[in-house]
């Protein structure tokens, strides 16, 4: 608990600091760059059997996207396009009543994205991704009995928000998702 506080306090007062020089500084992504994010993530699942429904459990996720800024100078030199891949893979179990049902899920596709350098050194990006996405969820008894589901693929289409802040190279970020899949993600990226 005392090392989470510690990486939230460091990152406000980064954001602190970082609020106090609004005037940007040209683009944190700019044209040419690359950004390859890595992180962790948290989503859910929803897996419905018959008349039965599986929600509300966590699947952690672990999240890799890599990014190429394409077209820069957009929106006053502080902007830029990058398009780029995504891929991830997480797991996550929920145990009801003589039952434990288990989520083991993966994704991968392509991304775009719209980034504005607002503050010095902090990247803001919106945008859209599209894939490919599969869930195969296995049913445990306590007997030790195993039954596993087709895989539930599908394509994937879904809207993303984040911001890294680059100190010279290496990141942190955070992105928010309009996917049960990952809905959240916190980590570290590599900008060069």
């Amino acid at each position: 608990m005392k090392k989470i506080f510690t990486i939230i306090t460091m990152a406000m007062m980064i954001f602190v600091m970082g609020i106090n020089n609004v005037k940007a500084q040209g683009c944190a992504l700019s044209e040419g760059s690359f950004a390859l994010n890595l992180g962790l993530g948290m989503g859910n699942c929803d897996y419905r059997y018959h008349n039965y429904t599986y929600d509300g459990f966590a699947v952690p996720t672990f999240n890799a996207a890599f990014d190429y800024a394409f077209l820069g100078n957009v929106i006053n030199q502080h902007g830029s396009v990058s398009g780029g891949l995504y891929m991830g893979f997480g797991r996550g179990s929920k145990k009801d009543g003589g039952y434990k049902l288990i989520d083991g899920r993966w994704r991968i596709g392509t991304r775009g994205a719209l980034h504005y350098t607002w503050v010095t050194n902090l990247d803001t990006y919106a945008g859209l991704s599209v894939g490919y996405r599969s869930d195969k969820y296995k049913f445990k008894d306590n007997n030790g009995n195993t039954s596993d589901s087709t895989p539930d693929s599908r394509f994937d289409c879904f809207g993303f928000a984040g911001a890294r802040y680059d100190f010279g190279g290496i990141a942190v970020y955070s992105e928010l998702a309009f996917t049960n899949f990952a809905f959240f993600q916190i980590g570290v990226a590599f900008m060069f």
